[in-house]
């Protein structure tokens, strides 16, 4: 297998001192800018390039997989925004995720276009791909995320929420995705709930950060095509190591799955750097089963 060395951005607190209990993104008080009560520091790390390889993550094992699943739909339009083909492509993915994962009905929630051109500037007009380790949701917005999709008096046995993650127009040329091996976290020394001081829009309140911890395992796929997906857990409620970490509650149907997967962009120093270097369209969903 072949490997990139790179830097990847962990949360850490601003002092040896400082407390973790109450980290906060705050995008409120003084917009555009976003005012962090944590640093982030730059570790060097190895991603492992998995298109050759014979190792096959999958949800439950590692937190994440890549699925092949070319789009039926226009992919200009959907990087345009085009609502209609936005709509056909979420009933698209909601056979996907059925498929992949048996989950009884899909509710989507947001959807995010991502794009990273090469300009003398180094500006883009787009949002550009996210440079910070983290996990999108928390136990807590996780449940909030459930309460708020699943219905009044809905009953399930377990939700999850997951993360689907594609290339469009042309595979990705740099600032690729790494996502971390969940079997490599220790659940309680690296993540760290922040809370979300943002706009009403934005219903999520709280995330995760991640410290760093040497022992991560980072992967990801070289030219990442527009005809591949990655899906990536950002919360199961099926998983026992996450329960116990975050609850500390032993409770029947809980299972040894992965229950979340930290992600992160990352830049290659020796890959291209001039041009069109990636345009993506990440969406999430929350999956329950009956």
């Amino acid at each position: 297998m072949s490997a990139v060395s790179t830097v990847l951005h962990y949360a850490a607190p601003l002092t040896p001192d400082s407390p973790d209990d109450d980290w906060c993104i705050d995008a409120l008080s003084r917009p555009p800018e976003v005012i962090l009560n944590f640093r982030m520091v730059p570790y060097e790390a190895t991603v492992t390039d998995l298109r050759d390889s014979t190792v096959r993550p999958t949800l439950d094992t590692m937190g994440f997989e890549k699925a092949e699943a070319p789009v039926r739909d226009d992919h200009r339009a959907l990087a345009e925004n085009s609502a209609p083909a936005l709509e056909r492509y979420r009933r698209e993915i909601a056979e996907l995720l059925t498929s992949v994962t048996g989950a009884g009905t899909v509710e989507f929630f947001d959807a995010t276009l991502r794009r990273q051109d090469a300009a003398p500037s180094g500006a883009t007009p787009h949002q550009a791909p996210h440079l910070r380790v983290h996990v999108d949701q928390s136990p807590n917005s996780a449940r909030a995320r459930a309460a708020l999709h699943g219905g009044e008096g809905r009953r399930f046995d377990r939700f999850q929420i997951v993360n689907i993650w594609r290339p469009l127009l042309e595979p990705v040329r740099n600032y690729h995705l790494a996502l971390c091996d969940y079997r490599s976290l220790d659940l309680s020394a690296d993540l760290v709930a922040t809370r979300l001081e943002f706009p009403e829009w934005l219903k999520d309140r709280e995330s995760y950060s991640v410290k760093h911890n040497p022992r991560h395992r980072w992967h990801y796929w070289r030219s990442l095509s527009p005809d591949e997906v990655l899906l990536f857990k950002c919360y199961d409620s099926a998983s026992r190591g996450l329960a116990l970490a975050a609850d500390g509650v032993e409770r029947p149907g809980l299972a040894d799955v992965a229950g979340l997967c930290p992600h992160t962009a990352f830049h290659d120093e020796k890959g291209p750097d001039t041009g069109h270097l990636r345009t993506s369209l990440e969406m999430r969903a929350v999956l329950f089963y009956d």
